[in-house]
């Protein structure tokens, strides 16, 4: 589903043709349920949205979410364990965030790679979209009906849309799950077998 084919059904679900200057309003704050949660909505994570690179300097980089991995640069096997702002003058092997900077402790410096979820691409143009858009639409649909409820002030349908949303993020968080430890069964073998 591209953006123009979710703000028809967007329209299609509402019986509404009143909110086409309102979308990118929606699409954004629908984004923001998706990437960050609230309180009773998880955020989504799934495979296409990790990304990896190597870190010059503590900068942040685009669309960064959250990190998955910090190890040192071309050794994967020597990652760094998260800590504390307060707590890095006396760590080692550790990273830690200050506000939009990686700091590390004293014991390592850049080059970094950092393995992070990021945000995908925000849809523009009517014949954009992204992956989650592609595989999973309920997700981007139920979100800005959300936002759509909310602003028409109709509670009972934002919290039906919410629970869908819910339902949605829920279902491709625990497929991405799955996929990561999908293929052969565990298989326990004994020493000398």
């Amino acid at each position: 589903m591209n953006w123009g084919e979710l703000k028809t059904a967007v329209a299609a679900y509402t019986h509404r043709s009143d909110l086409t200057a309102l979308m990118p309003t929606f699409l954004e704050l629908a984004e923001q349920r998706i990437y960050y949660g609230e309180a009773n909505s998880p955020k989504v994570r799934c495979a296409a949205m990790r990304q990896s690179t190597t870190l010059a300097n503590g900068a942040r980089p685009a669309g960064f979410l959250e990190a998955i991995k910090v190890a040192e640069a071309g050794s994967p096997e020597k990652f760094l364990e998260y800590r504390p702002l307060e707590r890095m003058p006396q760590e080692w092997n550790a990273y830690t965030w200050d506000g939009q900077t990686l700091v590390l402790s004293q014991d390592q410096g850049f080059p970094i790679d950092l393995t992070y979820y990021a945000r995908l691409t925000t849809p523009l143009a009517d014949s954009d979209e992204n992956w989650l858009m592609a595989n999973a639409p309920g997700v981007y649909l139920s979100s800005i009906l959300v936002e759509v409820h909310r602003w028409a002030v109709d509670e009972a349908q934002a919290i039906k849309e919410a629970a869908n949303y819910t339902s949605a993020a829920n279902s491709i968080n625990s497929q991405d799950k799955a996929a990561q430890i999908s293929g052969s069964p565990l298989v326990i073998q004994r020493r000398g077998s």
